[in-house]
């Protein structure tokens, strides 16, 4: 039996082109509200897989209709040079990456800046360029609109604190994308027919509240910016037609967004959390030592890694500031982060797309004018690219804002579209194996987005039980994570971590079967992390600490943890915590050795060490609390100990609310025999953190031996709720309740200081 398509390849092709145009359409809409809480990035992670999903089938079903039609209709504008170009430069800068993988994929770096993504946008470009008439412009900006409309209803309940999120982002960067919306909105609301008015003007009315509300100063330059190209054209259309609407209107919107701009009115109950960023001076610093590098120079250090540079070349001053733990995947300019991962070559490809398609879009409305045609559709779409363009320079983009300008990129190539028509042969061999490839290529990346979802999911679902202390669950999860995308150094490193806890639970057991086998899984786990990606200083920090924790249990771990940890310092010099690890290596190694006789030397050497890389570390930060905590407990075991006491004294100073450093400090007055100072550490240790379970076992000791009984028994019995399964505890209370000393039966008071010491120094 014979199928021929013979009488139906224009219905065939017309149903191709319809769901391939639905698949665009519904995408548009979607993408800025889109997000789902399943993986640990709601937002950008699940709008690539969406995008990925939707395009790689309207791809498709698109070839399917050029095939069945015999022709292909191509849109030859030169705006495709440039776009061609910096996805070239984009792609030889994922090759020499610093983290191929990382820069490809984005996650879990940054997802909005990886190759894949950008791919899917030029896709998307090329796709709605070649796909969609000038006519049809309106309908995508309408749905448009509508998505961002169901944003600005969303942001309603985050500004007043009933949500602490919404699909696109931080709430500045919503109002930096409405602020681009909101020219466009009113305009199309002055010039569009019937009903679709009105949802204009709701739609800007709605939008220019969530802006007010919101309230950031550069969502409002934004909005001048892009608005002041409708004022400029609004004057140069007087003459023609001597309409005042759109002036009027122009005007408006700038008094509006420059009065909020001067004026920065704090509105009650409003509830915006603060945007932590670097600032634009320490960006560019980053930038000029970064591209150093000749390879760096002309290519970057790939897509996606901004983090690496940051870790690298952050400056000192950083320490000083409470943003020294924030690790930042990318900096307060969208252009400035293009030039450090694409280097010149892909800041001067972008450039080139900025510059044509304004000069074009430009010289298309001034021949409209003249003609005295309608030019509210060119003017939407030219007035939402100049503000995105202004915005990239002065703002960091997120996905949903790279999506729009990809968006007004592909209308601006629509309008100035140059088609031409290229007949194909129905049994052309070179079409079907090209259509053949394309086809293989959409679904094998389609599968591949599915699976690296599927494991995002687990890796998730890992993260809450690991949080929830069900390690057991965690590994199941994060395990099958690893087994469906064995590639990411993420879970391979956070798996380590787990099993490094459970190795903790096993030594308490003493289960010397479990020891071995979590040691084992844990040193494999970190190995992998840094083999898959070295220049990630993450990767080298956990898998010091991991070998660190090992080394009174495996051999060949202290070498594996100092190695880990200098390499960790090549890649971010600046970090007072690594420097801090290195000195507590070195405290480990002492008390190992003093395990042994004859070893004093031995031990004074790596004291000696110990105290540089802390003195190292308080360099970086005088008022690192750690370290000088640690230069405290070496003088613990140098039997100074009122020379401790008067280091935690100094340290108190630098951090008062640290409950740990209470406790500490209460500790060695314990052990100093000044049990009144004692006990007012271990107190606001307690005020501080409510559950500080050692904190009250101590301060519980000082009780009963002052004769305070009834206080006594409420510390322990509020321990015994935290720790129900602590046979000590419970001895403890029947001794106090029977008017036995505390400790009866259990251990001496002196012993019980030493080892919360030693735990303390093994931290």
């Amino acid at each position: 039996m014979k199928i021929s398509l013979e009488g139906k390849s224009p219905q065939i092709a017309d149903f191709c082109q319809k769901v391939s145009k639905f698949l665009i359409y519904f995408l548009v809409f979607l993408l800025p509200i889109f997000f789902l809480p399943f993986t640990a990035d709601p937002s950008n992670f699940n709008k690539q897989f969406l995008i990925g999903i939707f395009l790689n089938f309207a791809l498709i079903f698109w070839l399917i209709k050029v095939f069945v039609s015999g022709k292909i209709e191509l849109n030859l504008n030169f705006f495709n040079i440039p776009v061609l170009i910096f996805l070239l430069i984009y792609a030889i800068s994922t090759v020499f990456s610093l983290c191929s993988k990382g820069s490809f994929f984005g996650f879990p770096l940054n997802t909005s800046q990886g190759f894949l993504t950008l791919f899917y946008f030029c896709l998307f470009y090329f796709l709605v360029s070649n796909n969609f008439s000038e006519e049809e412009i309106f309908r995508l900006l309408f749905l448009f609109l509508t998505s961002a409309f169901f944003l600005s209803i969303s942001s309603f309940f985050q500004i007043f604190g009933k949500i602490n999120f919404n699909p696109i982002g931080s709430l500045n960067s919503l109002s930096i994308f409405l602020s681009i919306l909101i020219p466009i909105s009113i305009l199309l609301s002055l010039f569009s027919k019937k009903i679709f008015r009105y949802f204009f003007l709701i739609f800007s009315i709605f939008y220019l509240i969530s802006l007010i509300l919101i309230n950031f100063q550069f969502a409002y330059l934004t909005l001048i910016f892009s608005t002041s190209i409708l004022f400029i054209f609004g004057l140069l259309n007087l003459k023609k037609s001597e309409k005042f609407g759109l002036i009027f209107i122009s005007i408006f919107i700038l008094i509006l967004a420059l009065f909020f701009l001067v004026f920065k009115i704090p509105f009650p109950k409003v509830q915006i959390p603060i945007e932590v960023s670097i600032t634009k001076e320490i960006q560019f610093q980053i930038a000029k030592k970064s591209l150093s590098n000749l390879k760096n120079l002309f290519f970057g250090t790939g897509p996606s890694t901004f983090i690496f540079d940051y870790s690298k070349f952050k400056p000192e001053t950083i320490n000083q500031t409470p943003f020294l733990d924030i690790k930042f995947n990318f900096g307060s300019s969208e252009i400035l982060d293009k030039l450090i991962t694409t280097g010149v070559l892909g800041i001067f490809s972008l450039f080139l797309i900025f510059y044509l398609s304004f000069f074009r879009g430009w010289k298309t409305l001034i021949s409209l004018l003249e003609e005295n045609k309608d030019f509210s559709i060119h003017l939407s779409v030219f007035s939402g690219f100049f503000g995105l363009i202004f915005a990239q320079i002065f703002y960091p983009a997120n996905f949903s804002i790279l999506f729009s300008f990809w968006f007004f990129l592909a209308q601006i190539s629509i309008l100035n579209s140059k088609i031409k028509n290229f007949p194909l042969s129905f049994r052309s061999i070179k079409f079907a194996t090209f259509f053949t490839f394309i086809f293989i290529f959409s679904i094998f990346l389609s599968f591949l987005l599915i699976k690296n979802y599927i494991a995002q999911i687990n890796y998730f679902q890992g993260l809450k039980a690991w949080q929830n202390g069900n390690f057991d669950l965690a590994i199941n999860s994060i395990e099958r994570a690893i087994n469906l995308n064995p590639g990411l150094d993420l879970y391979q490193r956070d798996l380590a971590q787990i099993y490094l806890a459970k190795l903790n639970e096993s030594l308490k057991n003493q289960k010397l079967e479990e020891i071995q086998n979590f040691s084992a899984k844990a040193l494999v786990l970190t190995k992998r992390a840094t083999e898959i990606s070295p220049n990630d200083v993450a990767n080298w920090i956990v898998r010091g600490f991991v070998c660190r924790n090992l080394i009174a249990l495996v051999g060949g771990t202290e070498d594996c943890a100092i190695n880990s940890y200098q390499k960790a310092i090549e890649l971010e010099p600046k970090n007072p915590y690594i420097f801090n690890e290195m000195g507590l290596i070195y405290l480990t190694k002492a008390d190992l050795l003093a395990k042994q006789s004859g070893k004093e030397d031995e031990i004074n050497q790596n004291l000696a060490k110990a105290k540089d890389n802390f003195q190292e570390a308080i360099e970086l930060k005088p008022d690192y609390a750690p370290a000088h905590f640690q230069l405290a407990m070496i003088s613990v075991k140098e039997g100074k100990t009122k020379d401790a006491i008067q280091k935690l004294e100094e340290t108190k100073s630098i951090a008062p609310l640290d409950s740990g450093l209470a406790f500490q400090l209460g500790l060695l007055y314990y052990n100093d025999n000044q049990f009144d100072l004692a006990k007012a550490e271990f107190e606001r240790a307690v005020s501080i953190n409510e559950n500080f379970s050692d904190a009250r076992y101590f301060l519980g000791l000082i009780y009963a031996k002052e004769g305070e009984k009834d206080l006594a028994i409420e510390q322990f019995e509020k321990i015994e709720i935290l720790n129900p399964d602590n046979s000590e505890i419970k001895k403890i209370l029947a001794n106090l309740k029977e008017g036995k000393p505390a400790l009866e039966g259990i251990s001496t008071t002196q012993s019980l200081i030493e080892e919360k010491l030693i735990n303390e120094l093994r931290k």
